[in-house]
Protein backbone atom coordinates (compact mmCIF):
# COMPACT_ATOMS: atom_id res chain seq x y z
CA UNK A 1 0.00 0.00 0.00
CA UNK A 2 1.14 3.31 -0.91
CA UNK A 3 2.28 6.04 1.80
CA UNK A 4 -0.96 8.02 0.97
CA UNK A 5 -2.96 8.74 3.88
CA UNK A 6 -6.90 7.43 3.19
CA UNK A 7 -10.13 8.10 5.52
CA UNK A 8 -11.90 4.85 6.66
CA UNK A 9 -14.55 5.41 4.14
CA UNK A 10 -11.64 5.63 1.39
CA UNK A 11 -10.17 2.42 3.25
CA UNK A 12 -13.27 0.18 3.63
CA UNK A 13 -14.15 0.72 0.27
CA UNK A 14 -10.49 -0.25 -1.23
CA UNK A 15 -10.87 -3.35 1.17
CA UNK A 16 -14.51 -4.33 -0.89
CA UNK A 17 -12.94 -3.71 -4.20
CA UNK A 18 -9.81 -5.02 -3.81
CA UNK A 19 -11.06 -8.04 -2.24
CA UNK A 20 -13.64 -8.58 -4.41
CA UNK A 21 -11.53 -8.59 -8.04
CA UNK A 22 -8.85 -10.10 -6.12
CA UNK A 23 -10.80 -13.07 -5.60
CA UNK A 24 -12.62 -13.01 -8.88
CA UNK A 25 -9.31 -12.72 -10.21
CA UNK A 26 -8.00 -15.78 -8.44
CA UNK A 27 -10.57 -18.00 -9.36
CA UNK A 28 -10.87 -17.51 -12.85
CA UNK A 29 -6.92 -17.90 -12.83
CA UNK A 30 -6.93 -21.21 -11.16
CA UNK A 31 -10.14 -22.17 -13.68
CA UNK A 32 -7.82 -21.14 -17.04
CA UNK A 33 -5.08 -23.39 -15.00
CA UNK A 34 -6.93 -26.31 -15.14
CA UNK A 35 -8.09 -25.91 -18.41
CA UNK A 36 -4.27 -25.42 -20.31
CA UNK A 37 -4.07 -28.75 -18.19
CA UNK A 38 -7.02 -30.19 -20.34
CA UNK A 39 -5.38 -28.52 -23.38
CA UNK A 40 -2.00 -30.24 -23.04
CA UNK A 41 -3.21 -33.89 -22.77
CA UNK A 42 -5.39 -33.13 -25.64
CA UNK A 43 -5.32 -33.15 -29.14
CA UNK A 44 -3.90 -29.10 -28.59
CA UNK A 45 -0.43 -27.64 -29.80
CA UNK A 46 2.38 -27.02 -27.46
CA UNK A 47 1.91 -23.22 -28.11
CA UNK A 48 -1.90 -22.86 -27.35
CA UNK A 49 -1.48 -24.59 -23.66
CA UNK A 50 1.88 -23.07 -22.64
CA UNK A 51 0.25 -19.69 -23.44
CA UNK A 52 -3.20 -20.21 -21.77
CA UNK A 53 -1.18 -21.93 -18.74
CA UNK A 54 1.23 -18.88 -18.81
CA UNK A 55 -1.71 -16.31 -18.74
CA UNK A 56 -3.21 -18.20 -16.04
CA UNK A 57 -0.55 -17.76 -13.62
CA UNK A 58 -0.40 -14.28 -13.92
CA UNK A 59 -4.02 -14.26 -13.47
CA UNK A 60 -3.88 -16.11 -10.21
CA UNK A 61 -0.92 -13.58 -8.86
CA UNK A 62 -2.82 -10.86 -9.80
CA UNK A 63 -5.43 -12.07 -8.20
CA UNK A 64 -3.09 -12.55 -5.00
CA UNK A 65 -1.99 -8.99 -5.60
CA UNK A 66 -5.24 -7.71 -5.07
CA UNK A 67 -6.66 -9.98 -2.24
CA UNK A 68 -2.88 -8.54 0.04
CA UNK A 69 -3.76 -4.91 -0.89
CA UNK A 70 -7.26 -5.79 0.66
CA UNK A 71 -5.50 -7.35 3.39
CA UNK A 72 -3.51 -4.06 3.73
CA UNK A 73 -6.49 -2.37 4.01
CA UNK A 74 -8.40 -4.35 6.42
CA UNK A 75 -5.42 -3.99 8.42
CA UNK A 76 -4.78 -0.04 8.28
CA UNK A 77 -9.03 -0.25 8.87
CA UNK A 78 -8.26 -2.24 12.38
CA UNK A 79 -5.44 0.27 13.21
CA UNK A 80 -7.40 3.08 13.16
CA UNK A 81 -10.53 2.26 14.97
Amino acid sequence: MSGRKYTNQQLRRRYWIFGGLGTGILGFGLTCLIESGFLKHGEAESWQWITAGTLSLVLIMTGLNLMLESLACKLKLQNHL
